[in-house]
């Protein structure tokens, strides 16, 4: 069955101003378009992201929609929605969302979900995050429209667990034109690691230290056969005090001035190629 997204309000009886809920309703279509274009570009897929409408309810507003039938893949759009509900689960207990270091946050979580919904994507998700911060702004306006006792539900498919009740009172303080303008240096290098937090299952985030520059930082292995080799217990895990000599992609990004330090964004580990345990012995080596 092919992925439906559902986003339905809830509204007040005999609610002053009813023109504001439809536009509400349009104002969280156009934002979730525009987040899907964003997810879609994220991943490499160059065409355009928008829905059809594929019925409407009354008593409360229920929009039900899909993707464009031969513009997105079925599993992408899914992988998007689900990547969605995260995001909106993620600001549940946020009152406001301002700064760069948040929407970087969002973003990095983001990527994870993809990865996750995507185990065999042909390019790691990279959310950018200026764009992120305009999807953001605009989920914020529709917010505004919202009055208290009433509610946004966003729903994928027909399961429960993929239902998402909104945060309302969210706002994003923002101004996207004005966020993400320092400089950029992606970098490749070869590295000596320690792993603080390894993780078990799936492509979530690792917690690295780099010996070289002292500098803690999270990053997915994307080198797949090794990881598939250590969450299935074929590598021995991790310890703190064990090395990994690894190639490692990242980006250094330099903030206006003024306006805060050097960040370590979008890292991961391409591949890995020996790991030497605390007891000093080479573990194993990849070619």
């Amino acid at each position: 069955m092919k992925p439906e997204l559902s986003i339905k309000l809830d509204y007040l009886e005999k609610r002053q101003n009813p023109a504001e809920v439809f536009e509400a309703m349009a104002l969280y279509i156009n934002a979730y378009r525009d987040f899907g274009q964003l997810l879609s570009c994220s991943v490499g897929i160059t065409t355009d992201f928008d829905f059809e409408l594929n019925g409407i309810e009354k008593g409360s507003i229920l929009s039900k929609l899909t993707a464009i039938p031969g513009k997105i893949d079925q599993i992408f759009e899914a992988a998007f929605y689900n990547s969605g509900n995260e995001l909106f689960k993620e600001l549940t207990d946020v009152d406001v969302t301002e700064s760069e270091e948040q929407v970087e946050g969002l973003a990095a979580d983001i990527e994870t979900s993809l990865a996750e919904n995507l185990p065999n994507q042909i390019a790691d998700p990279h959310i950018d995050r200026q764009g992120l911060a305009s999807v953001l702004q605009k989920f914020s306006v529709a917010n505004q429209k919202i009055k208290d006792g009433e509610s946004v539900i966003i729903k994928n498919g027909d399961k429960e667990e993929h239902e998402c009740k909104l945060n309302t009172s969210w706002r994003f303080n923002g101004n996207p034109k004005e966020m993400f303008l320092g400089e950029t240096n992606s970098q490749e290098f070869d590295d000596r690691l320690y792993v603080k937090v390894s993780v078990n299952e799936g492509n979530s985030v690792w917690s690295f230290r780099s010996l070289s520059s002292n500098k803690g930082f999270s990053a997915r292995i994307t080198h797949k056969d090794w990881l598939e080799r250590y969450q299935d217990g074929l590598v021995p895990p991790i310890g703190p005090k064990d090395i990994i000599e690894a190639k490692v992609a990242l980006d250094i990004y330099t903030p206006p001035k003024g306006k805060g330090q050097q960040q370590i964004r979008n890292a991961k580990i391409i591949s890995i190629t020996n790991i030497t345990r605390f007891n000093g012995h080479q573990y194993e080596l990849y070619s």
